[in-house]
């Protein structure tokens, strides 16, 4: 049980900081141009990283050891009734708000975007993961 305590989850941390900035700094600057887009990409962006820190919830829950899953339950259901949460955003967000389809696609693209790059960057830079261990609590 001690390995499942200190599994390398970093990358996760690095990837959901990196998605987070690409994510403020793409919406603010298309916010002054294109209010749909502005709209689409704060939408499906953040989709993605909703998304992406639920399942490092679920992943840390589950990986606890069985004295402290108390929340494992609650994010399980979480897991379930999001999608008809992600389902009601998407048509509220495209029926009724100023969202750009288009946009909703590139935002919701955004976090396999910074997945990508994080990945050439951790083969480019060897030592990447002394930073990035992340003990589990």
């Amino acid at each position: 049980m001690a390995k499942v305590r200190e599994t390398r989850i970093g990358l996760v941390e690095l990837v959901v900081r990196r998605a987070l900035a690409v994510w403020v700094v793409g919406t603010l600057c298309a916010l002054p141009f294109d209010l749909g887009a502005a709209v689409g990409l704060a939408l499906g962006g953040g989709l993605g990283i909703g998304s992406v820190l639920l399942y490092r919830g679920l992943a840390r829950a589950w990986l606890r050891p069985e004295r402290r899953r108390r929340g494992k339950y609650v994010l399980a259901l979480l897991w379930v009734v999001k999608w008809p949460v992600l389902g009601g955003l998407l048509y509220v967000g495209l029926r009724f708000g100023q969202a750009s389809p288009v946009w909703v696609c590139v935002g919701v693209g955004l976090v396999p975007a910074v997945v990508a790059g994080v990945g050439v960057w951790t083969l480019l830079v060897p030592d990447w993961d002394r930073k990035a261990t992340l003990e589990l609590r």
